[in-house]
Parts: structure tokens; sequence; C-alpha cells
């Protein structure tokens, strides 16, 4: 079931305000991938910019705090988790802990008032020995239940990962189910989206917190059902009193010093907002939610600046609502989303085969060693990547974008879009990881011998981009 389509127009929106914010948008170098704007509960507007497509799925990061808060009030309609309940009395925990926990409940974790008053995941956690199965102890648990809540649950706030991570290992235990079966069955299937996949520890268990790879549509769809108040097409999805409760901000959030529209509050995994509210994750993914307006708006991106999407979304749609509208600005933004792309990188010649060692300035692993670039007359490169898996290799458009997929060690690939070309000695290629946000640069110098490889925006998980691969549910 999808989303039915109108005009701007049609839902009371002078399609001149889309207009500006695309041209608002639009900047050299930006890193937009998708936008798609509801209002009425009819797509108005969406567009993705080339080489990201309709159909693939991009890498939510926090975003997925709002999938997993959702799932939760599903389960609290069902009778089958009791917000007030201690949130160790749904999860099995073969060790001692310290009595703090007791008063840690299940409300307390989804608001993010666990009582930490830092973010609990750390360092520590890189180090824990992630092995054998879904049935064995979960040493990620150990390690989280070992440094207990500095501060009194419920009174103190902090962004904290592991938060969310006991939410949804409390899900598993109170259900029998995985987080990633619930947001398959009581959002995507409803939502009509078959392409999904999620961030996993070694183990098998979903992280909750982070990792979840969904297409812009189940965004817009996730921001439709807080918007329709917890309904999906007149279907419940969570209760009423859950969806009043969700975007409220706790007390505790709003004692905390924050900037911009991040100081209005944390209530059940969604952010308070200078309007309506939202769910947003790492880079520019996002979920508004505008009740004044009817409003409902998906975007996906690679951008450092978080607020600057909010105040481009402020200044350029909210006054468009409501204004006189103008049909044939509906034309031409329709032929503008169409045609949306990010330029493809090209060069002015070619080279034979030219083989780089890693330059030391790579922010890349050091297992990453060497490239070898192939040039052919029909204007493509074939860019090989020395890894100690095997060669990781991608087909590099000169003046196009070209996919690939890279294998790894883990099953999954990794699909990419490349362009890239030669100029004075000098190969530079953009390898768009086009299903997350990131995007790796390479320059390759022949004279020296070197390439560099970096991160436009480098992964929350690290360097190494093997870390954001993920599985399909």
């Amino acid at each position: 079931m999808t989303m039915p389509r109108s005009s701007p127009s049609a839902q009371g929106v002078d399609s001149r305000g889309l207009l500006a914010l695309l041209d608002a948008v639009e900047v050299p170098g930006h890193g937009y991938h998708s936008l798609m704007v509801a209002r009425h509960g009819h797509v108005i507007a969406e567009g993705w910019w080339a080489p990201y497509a309709r159909e693939r799925v991009h890498l939510a990061y926090s975003l997925s705090k709002s999938f997993t808060a959702t799932v939760l009030g599903h389960l609290v309609g069902k009778g089958l988790i009791d917000l007030d309940a201690p949130v160790l009395s749904y999860i099995t925990h073969p060790w001692p802990v310290s009595p703090v926990w007791d008063s840690v409940t299940v409300r307390h974790c989804i608001t993010m008032t666990a009582g930490h008053t830092v973010d609990a995941w750390d360092e520590r956690f890189l180090a824990v020995r992630l092995t054998g199965g879904l049935d064995d102890p979960d040493p990620v648990l150990e390690t989280i239940l070992a440094r207990e809540p500095d501060g009194e649950p419920g009174q103190v706030w902090a962004y904290n990962q592991v938060a969310t991570y006991l939410v949804a290992q409390a899900i598993a235990g109170a259900s029998g189910e995985p987080l990633s079966a619930h947001v398959r069955r009581v959002l995507l299937d409803p939502f009509g989206a078959d392409a999904a996949r999620a961030q996993r520890t070694p183990q098998g268990r979903d992280v909750g917190f982070s990792g979840l790879h969904v297409t812009t549509p189940s965004i817009l769809a996730l921001a439709q059902t807080w918007l329709d108040k917890g309904r999906w097409q007149g279907a419940e999805i969570a209760p009423a009193a859950y969806a009043e409760l969700a975007p409220r901000p706790t007390p505790a959030s709003l004692t905390v010093p924050q900037e911009g529209d991040w100081a209005f509050g944390y209530g059940c995994s969604f952010w308070g907002a200078s309007h309506g509210y939202r769910g947003d994750g790492a880079y520019g993914q996002f979920a508004v939610v505008l009740p004044d307006q009817d409003v409902a708006v998906a975007i996906t991106s690679e951008v450092e600046v978080m607020q600057d999407v909010l105040d481009l979304l402020w200044t350029h749609l909210l006054p468009a609502i409501d204004a006189q509208p103008d049909a044939e600005a509906d034309e031409r933004l329709a032929r503008r989303l169409s045609d949306l792309r990010h330029p493809a990188l090209s060069g002015h010649w070619l080279r034979a085969q030219v083989s780089a060692e890693r330059d030391p300035a790579s922010q890349f692993p050091a297992e990453l060693s060497r490239v070898v670039i192939d040039s052919t007359e029909a204007g493509r490169h074939v860019l090989r990547i020395v890894h100690p898996s095997g060669e990781l290799v991608s087909l590099v458009g000169d003046g196009e974008w070209l996919e690939s997929n890279w294998p790894t060690p883990f099953g999954p690939e990794l699909a990419l879009a490349s362009s890239g070309g030669w100029d004075d000695g000098v190969f530079t290629a953009q390898l768009r990881l086009v299903e997350t946000p990131h995007t790796i640069l390479v320059r390759a110098d022949a004279a020296q011998g070197t390439v560099l490889l970096s991160w436009r925006m480098m992964p929350l998980t690290g360097p190494d981009p093997f870390t954001v691969v993920s599985f399909s549910f």
C-alpha cells in the first residue's frame, strides 16, 4: 500500500516555495540525496539526486530509534510490554547486576532518562569479544550492565545509545522475535516496502539505536503514521495514548543545554522542534512531522550541519503552505524533481595502467594498501583497491555514474556508484556508497605513485568501509 499522489496546488501548497527550497539546497557540492513531502496524506513532491534512487535503501543512523519507538508503542498497545516495568524484567541476564538497574524502566530507556549523565556507549564496546550466537549470553549486554547509571533514573537525561539497545533487547525478550521482525511486520509490510536491512552485532542482535537501512518512502510513511496519531491509512499502529506521549519532551531533556532545534527536548525517541517534531539521524536523515500544517517530510543526505537542513525547511516550505498556489509552478517543480542529479566527475585524458601505494595521510585503514587504475578508450576506468580479503573492484564512469558491488567478509555486498577521471597526472574519483550517507574520495598521483583514500564524511562506525555492512530482513 502506497501513499496517494497529488499536486502541491491541490493540497494548498505553493510550488514556488518548494522550488525556492531546491534552489537553496542545490549549492555546488551539496550532500542531499532525497526529498519527499506529503500534505493531507498525499505525496506532493518527491525526488532523488542521481545516483541515489527511490528503490534504494539508505542508512538512517539514529532515525532507526524512531522506528524502534514505534514498534515499542505497538507492543505496548498489544499488552506485551509495560512502559513502567523494569527493562531487565524482559531481558535474560545471567550476571549479577547493580540494584540500581532494578529501577530503570522501559520508559526510562526509550526517553533516554535511564540515569546516565553521558552516553554510556563508548570505546569499551569496540573491545568486546562478540562470539557465539543468539542463544549465547550477550557480551554487549554484559558490558552495559557492568556500568551502572551514575544519576537518578527519570531525573537526568543524556543522549544514550545503550538505552535504546536495551529497548531492542526487551522487545525481543518480551515477544520472542527480534526487533527487525516487528519492523517488517508492523511497519514496512503495511507501508508497502520490500527492501530493508539492519546492522547487527556479530551475534545477530538488532542494535535498535542505529543501522536500519530503509527507503525514503518508508521514512515518509513513518512520519505520516505519527502525523496521523499512530495510525497508518486508518489502521492503528500505536495506541492513541502512546502516540500522544511519544513526541512530548521529558522535563529532564529540557534541562540539558542544546542549540537550535535540539533545544526543544526529547520524547520517546523523537526530538521536539521549533515547528512540530522529528526523528533524525546523523548526517541529515529526517522524518519531520508538522501537525499544525498537516505535513510530513522525509530527507536523506550527507550533510555536516543538520540544523541547516531544518532552517531551509522553515524558511522555504512553511511559508508555502496555504499560500496562493501556482499551477504553472507545479509543472516546473515536477520537471525539476525528475531531473535531480549530482554531477558526475570527468577528466580530459587517459593513462595506461597506474599502480599507487596508499598515502599515509589516508583515512582508510592501512590494510587497504594500494590501488590499481586501468583506463579505457570507452571513457571509463576500473579501480582496484587491494584488500586482504581480495580486490575491491569499482567501475568508475568518466562523466557518468557507474554501479559496482564490493564483496565483504560478512556476506552482504556494498553498493557503489562511481565517477572520476584523469587531469594533469592526477586521478580523482568519488565512490558513493549509495545505500549510506557516505562518499569515498580517491586522489591518485601518477608521478608520486601514491593514492589518498579518504571520506567526505567518515561513518560513525569508523574508517573501514565494511563497518556499514547491513543484513536484509
